[in-house]
């Protein structure tokens, strides 16, 4: 099964991106199209075919970004036509593009790496999507704009991380050029998070 995985995954991704290239599907959370790989499952075929501890480790943290990208892009889409103020609105817009845009440029340096990246989020993030959509009014906004900024210090971290330990230079790249976008958006969370008090 594993050993099917690993041949399967890499040419589906490669498919869907090109497929995907020239459209805008504001609904589509996945990496680029859903094909039910897991993180875990994306960690077992790297750890097969990526030869050398290192970019292992390089691959660990793509994979965590990409889920964690593909967890924002979903939460940040759910929440346009749930949120009570406008203001969460155009919050939650700006960050399904924003993050879409690097979940695309991430999906393209995994592909460069032969780096299989999940294109499914975790049923334990699925779980805090579905507990903050059960909310609603300000208690919507305020549970969503908790969730964001967490899960931005999240990336910031692992992104730093990135940054400094990476030993692949073009993975080294990609984590320290985004390191300010996430920054400016954990301050735009906050800036919004004391509004709702």
């Amino acid at each position: 099964m594993k050993r099917w995985m690993v041949y399967i995954v890499p040419l589906a991704l490669g498919f869907a991106a090109c497929n995907n290239a020239g459209t805008q599907n504001n609904s589509d959370t996945t990496l680029p199209s859903d094909t039910g790989v897991t993180d875990d499952m994306a960690r077992d075929a790297n750890r097969d075919i990526l030869p050398s501890d290192s970019l292992r480790d390089d691959a660990k943290n793509l994979v965590k970004a990409a889920e964690d990208g593909l967890f924002e892009v979903r939460l940040s889409t759910d929440a346009q036509g749930k949120a009570n103020a406008a203001s969460v609105k155009t919050l939650a817009k700006h960050m399904q593009t924003a993050h879409e845009k690097v979940n695309k440029e991430l999906v393209e340096l995994a592909n460069q790496k032969s780096i299989i990246l999940p294109t499914a989020i975790s049923d334990g993030q699925s779980k805090d999507i579905g507990n903050i959509m059960e909310k609603s009014g300000k208690d919507f906004d305020k549970a969503f704009v908790d969730k964001l900024e967490s899960a931005h210090k999240d990336a910031i971290d692992l992104f730093e991380k990135g940054a400094d330990k990476s030993e692949d230079p073009d993975i080294k790249a990609f984590f320290a050029k985004h390191l300010p976008e996430l920054r400016s958006h954990l301050d735009m969370v906050k800036k919004e998070k004391d509004k709702l008090k």
